[in-house]
């Protein structure tokens, strides 16, 4: 198994400590949503194939496929060492499921579908994790990846969290039911119900290390830098996209003429 050094370890205290100690629920058509629907996925997506979540937390989104499809094989990095810890314990029974404990940017493996979600913009190195992902695709394997973004909603809350993110663990998960009604705004948020959405206050005012916002320009320069073919980029929502690995399609801008004056 793979061993991360303390710094690494350091960085996601805060979500190890949330993912860990803090009870999170989620119903299966919220899994169905999430991991399929939003993704643009039939359920039946992953049979026969090998999946990975990377940066997994508990797991709970291992559990759902692990339950919810006919995947070979499904790996689950987490760098907390404790959330691995627990989840090795909750996957002790199922042999499909391989938890791996360590960095993003560095673990390696192979797969036809990676789930990298809620994640990448609390690690030290967003490009350096991506091109680690990606490059873990077999060909023509699949990712999909979800972004912080630069809104004036995200800016108007940041200077909240330069306070919340000092305050001790306990107290912040205490005072997250009052930040909780601000993500239940959307559609998909209320679905979650307000115990999750306590979740993402925590996630998104907490204090660990790194938290980033991106433009969309930004984000298509990291899918260049990463290699990959702007025809293999399916924009799915704001600050959500999913990638294919591989050589994209070949396109130009010859017109074509169909109909009476066809030739």
């Amino acid at each position: 198994m793979l061993s991360t050094p303390a710094q690494s370890q350091k960085s996601v205290e805060s979500f190890s400590w949330q993912w860990t100690k803090q009870t999170v629920i989620d119903s299966t058509r919220t899994f169905h949503r999430r991991l399929f629907t939003d993704c643009g996925l039939w359920f039946d997506h992953h049979d026969d194939k090998v999946i990975a979540d990377v940066c997994s937390g508990n797991g709970r989104h291992v559990w759902a496929l692990a339950n919810m499809t006919k995947a070979v094989r499904i790996i689950s990095v987490e760098l907390a060492q404790p959330a691995a810890a627990l989840q090795r314990q909750i996957f002790a029974g199922e042999p499909r499921v391989e938890v791996i404990q360590g960095d993003a940017g560095l673990v390696e493996f192979e797969a036809d579908f990676i789930y990298l979600l809620g994640a990448i913009q609390h690690v030290e190195d967003p490009l350096n994790v991506l091109k680690r992902v990606i490059n873990n695709l077999n060909d023509r394997g699949e990712l999909v990846v979800s972004f912080y973004m630069v809104t004036p909603a995200t800016m108007a809350l940041e200077p909240i969290r330069s306070i919340t993110k000092r305050l001790p663990k306990s107290l912040l998960w205490a005072l997250s039911p009052v930040l909780a009604p601000l993500f239940m705004v959307r559609k998909a948020g209320r679905e979650m119900g307000f115990k999750n959405a306590r979740h993402t206050a925590y996630d998104w005012f907490g204090s660990h290390q790194y938290q980033r916002y991106f433009t969309e320009p930004e984000i298509f320069s990291m899918f260049e830098m990463a290699g990959i073919d702007p025809s293999n980029i399916i924009k799915l929502g704001k600050g959500f996209f999913k990638l294919r690995a591989g050589e994209g399609a070949r396109l130009d801008d010859t017109i074509h003429t169909f109909g009476a004056d066809a030739k």
